[in-house]
C-alpha cells in the first residue's frame, strides 16, 4: 500500500533510484552514524526528485539549444541554473571516474578496444592484405629465382674462362 517512493513496490520502482545503492552511501557516508529507516527513505526520495529536476532542467537546456541528445554540458549547465554551481567540480570528476571505470570495464569485457568496423569488414580487409602479402612474397620469390640465376651464370661463366685460360696456358 506504500506509494512508489516509499517502498511500495510496482512500475514506479523502476524510475527509482535504487534503495539498496543510496543505503549503502548512507552508509559509506555515516560509518560513525545509525541512520533510521524513515531517514534513508527519505534519502531515496530526495534522490529521486534531484535526479527529476536536474533532468527536467538537463532536458530544458538541451531543448533551448536545439538538440535532441541530452549531453553532459546540458547536466552541467542545469546544475548552474539551479543553483547547484558548488557541486559542479564534484560531478564533473565523479563523471570522469565514471567513465574511466566505463572503459576499464570495456576492455576486461572485449579484451581488446572495439572495432569501427564490422567483422565483415574486418575479415576482408585482412583477407585483401593476406593477398598482397602472398603476391609481395610471390614477387621476392622470383626476384631472389632471378637474381640466383644470374649469380649461377656468373658463376659458370668465371668457372668456363678460368678453365679456357688454363687450357691456353697448358697448350703454351
Amino acid at each position: 500500500m506504500g506509494s512508489p517512493n516509499n517502498g511500495g513496490g510496482g512500475e514506479e520502482d523502476d524510475k527509482c533510484v535504487p534503495r539498496a545503492a543510496v543505503y549503502k552511501m548512507i552508509k559509506d557516508c555515516t560509518p560513525q552514524i545509525r541512520v533510521s529507516g524513515e531517514a534513508k527513505e527519505f534519502f531515496v526520495q530526495c534522490c529521486n526528485e534531484f535526479i527529476h529536476t536536474l533532468a527536467l532542467q538537463a532536458n530544458a537546456v538541451c531543448e533551448q539549444q536545439a538538440k535532441k541528445l541530452i549531453h553532459p554540458d546540458h547536466i552541467v549547465t542545469a546544475l548552474d541554473n539551479l543553483g547547484f554551481t558548488s557541486y559542479k567540480t564534484n560531478c564533473l570528476n565523479a563523471m570522469e571516474t565514471a567513465q574511466e571505470e566505463m572503459a576499464q570495464k570495456r576492455k576486461k569485457l572485449h579484451g581488446k578496444p572495439t572495432s569501427l568496423y564490422s567483422q565483415e569488414e574486418l575479415r576482408r580487409q585482412q583477407e585483401l592484405l593476406f593477398e598482397q602479402a602472398r603476391e609481395e612474397l610471390q614477387q621476392l620469390e622470383e626476384d631472389d629465382w632471378a637474381k640466383t640465376q644470374e649469380l649461377s651464370k656468373e658463376v659458370l661463366r668465371k668457372k668456363m674462362e678460368a678453365t679456357r685460360t688454363d687450357d691456353d696456358n697448358y697448350d703454351d
